[in-house]
């Protein structure tokens, strides 16, 4: 079962390249951009929060269809200790500065807590993935001009290929 699931990944892999989609890996992340997405730009900060320090570090891609991948990746000064009102919060502040409403939201499979969110506004359509791993809130972001742009097989192949590395694994390579 783990071999067949090896080669469909890997199929999948090589389709995504055929196409023109860009493999992005770095210390932080690694995803599969859908074709046309220029170079991630990056950017970080760091903040006073309520309890410390918040170090917020922000890739963003864009496409001259208008497209937009973001993926930030917050970490605080401590534990999250309530991981579900974390990304309930962030959501929350999204649909608020967008004035949007929800779509779809689901919950992430697998260890972190998460959900993957669809969303919209009066002129863009968006999905967002949210995950917490202890102290590290973790966010994919796409912006879309349409629904149809939002629904590509590439945007979902995009979220599907979307994997955080944690400090062990990123220290492991």
């Amino acid at each position: 079962m783990k071999k067949r699931v090896l080669l469909t990944a890997a199929a999948a892999l090589l389709i995504a390249v055929a196409a023109g989609a860009e493999q992005v890996s770095n210390d932080a992340f690694s995803l599969t951009l859908p074709a046309g997405f220029g170079e991630f730009k990056k950017d970080a900060k760091t903040v006073d929060g309520k309890e410390g320090k918040i170090e917020t570090t922000n890739w963003v891609s864009t496409a001259p269809t208008g497209e937009a991948v973001v993926v930030t990746i917050s970490k605080m000064s401590g534990k999250i200790l309530n991981p579900t009102q974390m990304i309930d919060g962030t959501r929350d502040a999204l649909l608020k500065t967008l004035n949007a409403t929800i779509d779809n939201e689901t919950k992430l499979p697998g260890e972190m807590p998460g959900k993957l969110i669809t969303f919209h506004s009066a002129n863009v359509w968006l999905s967002s993935q949210l995950a917490v791993n202890r102290d590290v809130l973790y966010q994919l972001l796409y912006v879309g001009r349409t629904a149809e742009q939002r629904s590509a097989p590439a945007v979902n192949d995009m979220f599907q290929s979307f994997h955080v590395n944690t400090p062990a694994q990123a220290a492991a390579k």
